[in-house]
């Protein structure tokens, strides 16, 4: 916790520096004016950016249930130019900054959402989820004291009789779930505990703007000449573009993005989250065959910072983001309501260690120098072949869960073998027993011989399944925690140009190496492999007369699939569902009226999920200033499943169906299947530029 403490006040520190050099550059003092370079350095600053609103009308499969689910209003200010300093060392010295505030007013012109439901018993919920008034945890949440309006519902079983997994709809610091010391909601994940100001504001973890906010970048470059080529160096916050996919990230990973801003339908530009970082890059020039040849470094020395999921009381929480939350305020009420006669409290006499349910510790890595990310990339030209190679070494920025503990029934049939020897551990990894005896708690999984249980299931099982198979009967919840390993990620890409055609072939693959992924055939769902990714694409511009005489048609095409050679994937196994994914995209984009008239159409379609998400957008330039943009989006999928691990007990039929689309489940539906139909949207964004 110190450590922690201590990266967060050099960060902020940092911030303040960064704010205060805004304001030096766009105030001048009297002192200033005395000093020539820098006052040349004023008169020379460009400032520009945008202001605009940005708002979605969401609707089920485009026919009922239309509602603004959001509108939200963003500035940006981005300052740049040329600093007269040091130019005796640097034959350029300049600077960028990026003030990006917003606000989302969704929470103040609508009280469907945020703290606005508070008190008012709704069940309207804007996704592909239900409210939990009216159903089956209604009586469970007011026994808690909660009101059920202000909770949505995922679902194992589509049955309207099985149990649901209830998740907050409106922000707080905390559950406050009676009968429970720890709360969850600080601990379990990143940001579950912003307050609705924070999402108000996005001043939000995920991002990194909830200690630098308004500031999005802000850095430094240096230009000089030096050891035989030509050099820059920029300090400071910023982001770092590699590869040549569109809309996947294989070289394109050392700084997270944040999908729940508007999932994947915004470039990565608005979407990559900047961090604090430093790169330098040497340009050799032509070195035999090779032309414009280019190496780089880069290592990050911001604190860690994931992918953002998005906090389930935003309008746009996509799926896996509002799981994460019924996955730990589940780990706080159902340990409450299942164990009413013990305590996580370790002062009380009836103390039960690891007396949980779900997901209850994010153990990110706390900041420190060596937990930075550290990498290299190199470019050249061979013809009219442009070649990438990258190397990448940081902590993965997307979570694997794991069991710390798990609880299990005590019976026989799952703590012996045939012989009636126990296959648990001894000591405190064995667990404690409560509820009269009928569960143990807190059990070390890999120290658990489960392949050897008594069990009938277990041992009618294949080999590959039977760990699975051991949580599926014996498994009654447990603690779950998010987990993260360093691994590096090797990448190349080349894009060629054919000159007569004007055709673009691109091609990126990455291998990441000891990648630690979940896997429910597993004890603790935890597993070491690799990774293999790959995206083919082409780009051709075409004239089509007949639909536009004037202009040609940006046409592109990609292919994507993700290759895990070391392990075996569907309904039980990896969340990927399948070893080998492919998805295919299109992109189509053209102009009219002189190009004031710009319209784009894309796809995407998934093979493991058999599910698409497309769209377009049609933007018009009114003038050099303001643009107005109409879009629609529609997500289009299947239902996927997955087993429950410890958590199948709650199917109703662990033997024959564990499986559910809820959980774990929902990694397999990519984005498709998870928001289906009633995600769909119309959305629209009036702009204006300066």
């Amino acid at each position: 916790m110190q450590r922690a403490g201590r990266g967060k006040r050099i960060t902020l520190w940092l911030g303040l520096i960064v704010v205060g050099l805004s304001l030096a550059l766009t105030v001048p003092s009297a002192q200033a004016a005395e000093k020539k370079g820098l006052m040349d350095s004023l008169d020379r600053m460009a400032i520009h950016g945008y202001v605009d609103n940005f708002t979605i009308l969401r609707n089920t499969s485009f026919v009922t249930d239309y509602h603004v689910a959001s509108s939200r209003y963003r500035a940006s200010m981005q300052l740049s130019g040329p600093l007269y300093m040091l130019r005796d060392y640097f034959k350029r010295f300049e600077y960028f900054i990026e003030l990006r505030p917003e606000y989302e007013s969704i929470y103040d012109i609508d009280d469907k959402f945020g703290n606005g439901r508070k008190g008012e018993g709704k069940q309207f919920v804007s996704g592909r989820s239900q409210g939990a008034k009216g159903g089956i945890n209604d009586g469970f949440l007011r026994a808690f004291g909660f009101d059920p309006g202000n909770f949505g519902e995922f679902w194992p079983k589509e049955s309207p009789s099985s149990i649901r997994f209830p998740y907050n709809l409106v922000p707080g610091s905390n559950y406050g779930v009676p009968g429970r010391f720890r709360d969850s909601r600080s601990k379990a994940y990143f940001g579950l505990d912003a307050s609705q100001n924070d999402l108000r504001f996005g001043m939000i973890r995920e991002t990194n703007m909830d200690l630098y906010y308004p500031v999005r970048e802000a850095y430094l470059d240096f230009f000089w000449k030096g050891m035989g080529g030509r050099n820059w160096l920029r300090i400071g916050k910023q982001q770092h573009v590699w590869g040549k996919a569109d809309f996947f990230r294989l070289q394109d990973i050392v700084n997270p993005v944040n999908f729940a801003d508007h999932f994947f339908i915004d470039l990565f530009d608005d979407t990559r989250v900047p961090l604090w970082s430093a790169l330098f890059e040497h340009r050799f020039g032509n070195i035999g065959f090779l032309r414009d040849v280019a190496g780089s470094v880069v290592y990050t020395f911001d604190r860690f910072t994931p992918v953002g999921f998005g906090n389930s009381a935003q309008p746009w929480s996509i799926g896996f983001g509002r799981t994460l939350d019924a996955f730990a305020f589940g780990n706080d009420l159902f340990a409450a309501a299942l164990f009413p006669d013990h305590s996580d409290d370790p002062s009380a006499d009836n103390y039960v260690p690891f007396l949980n349910m779900a997901l209850y510790k994010n153990r990110a890595p706390h900041w420190s120098l060596k937990n930075g990310g550290i990498g290299t990339r190199w470019e050249a030209t061979v013809g009219n072949f442009r070649v990438q190679i990258t190397d990448w070494f940081a902590f993965q920025d997307t979570l694997s869960v794991g069991w710390d503990r798990i609880n299990i029934f005590n019976t026989p049939e799952c703590t012996t073998d045939a012989n009636g020897d126990s296959i648990l551990p001894t000591g405190s990894n064995g667990g404690t027993l409560v509820n009269g005896g009928s569960v143990l708690i807190g059990v070390k999984p890999n120290q658990i011989r489960m392949r050897d249980a008594a069990h009938s299931v277990v041992q009618g099982a294949k080999g590959r399944f039977k760990k699975a198979k051991y949580n599926n009967m014996c498994g009654f919840g447990g603690s779950l925690s998010a987990r993260y390993r360093k691994t590096n990620t090797l990448g190349m890409s080349f894009d060629w140009f054919e000159p007569n055609t004007g055709i673009v072939v691109r091609w990126e693959s990455s291998w990441t190496a000891n990648a630690l992924l979940t896997d429910t055939t597993k004890s603790d769902l935890l597993a070491d492999g690799n990774i293999f990714r790959w995206v083919l694409g082409i780009d051709r511009p075409t004239l089509i007369r007949w639909l536009n005489p004037t202009r040609s048609f940006f046409l592109s095409a990609q292919a994507y699939g993700t290759h895990y050679p070391d392990h075996g994937a569907g309904r039980y196994g990896l969340l990927a569902g399948a070893q080998d994914n492919f998805i295919a995209t299109f992109f189509v984009q053209n102009q009219f009226m002189r190009d004031q008239l710009v319209w784009l159409v894309f796809g995407a379609f998934g093979t493991t999920a058999t599910d698409a998400t497309t769209g377009g957008n049609i933007e018009y330039l009114i003038s050099n200033n303001w643009s107005v943009t109409l879009g629609a989006t529609a997500f289009l999928g299947k239902r996927t499943q997955h087993d429950l691990s410890t958590f199948a007990v709650f199917t109703g039929d662990p033997e024959n169906d564990p499986f559910t689309e809820a959980g774990f489940g929902i990694a397999h539906m990519q984005a498709g299947g998870s928001e289906r139909n009633q995600m769909n949207e119309f959305w629209g964004r009036v702009r204006y530029r300066f």
